[in-house]
């Protein structure tokens, strides 16, 4: 079971599709909080700040020299995505927000994510 488990998380971690997926969904959540701050939803302004520093820090060339730094920046990495995730999820759910189109766009791409990997997975 263990040697299936990492034969999966290198076929998911090697996609470019689950790579493209897993990077785009903060920068729709970036774009439909930024779009709910013009529109003044309460709470939006705050997960634009977090959503567009987190995109930064994905696109940053930093690269620790020593092993330890480098997986303690892939853990936070992964913390921040599922943290980001999770306040949109909560962000939405709790008030409705504007405009919709954006947080649909984020819906979708959360939705083609696991469809995605399944295909990957059974594609190989």
């Amino acid at each position: 079971m263990q040697a299936w488990a990492e034969q999966a998380l290198v076929l998911l971690s090697g996609s470019g599709l689950i790579r493209g997926l897993v990077a785009a969904i903060p920068v729709t959540i970036a774009v439909a909080a930024l779009a709910g701050w013009r529109q003044r939803v309460e709470g939006a302004g705050l997960l634009a700040l977090f959503a567009c520093a987190f995109c930064l820090w994905l696109i940053l060339p930093w690269h620790p020299p020593y092993l330890e730094l480098q997986q303690s920046s892939l853990v936070l990495s992964i913390l921040c995505w599922v943290w980001l995730v999770w306040a949109w999820a909560r962000h939405v759910l709790g008030e409705w927000p504007a405009p919709i189109w954006g947080h649909w766009i984020v819906g979708t791409f959360l939705w083609v994510l696991p469809v995605a990997a399944v295909v990957v997975l059974l594609l190989g």
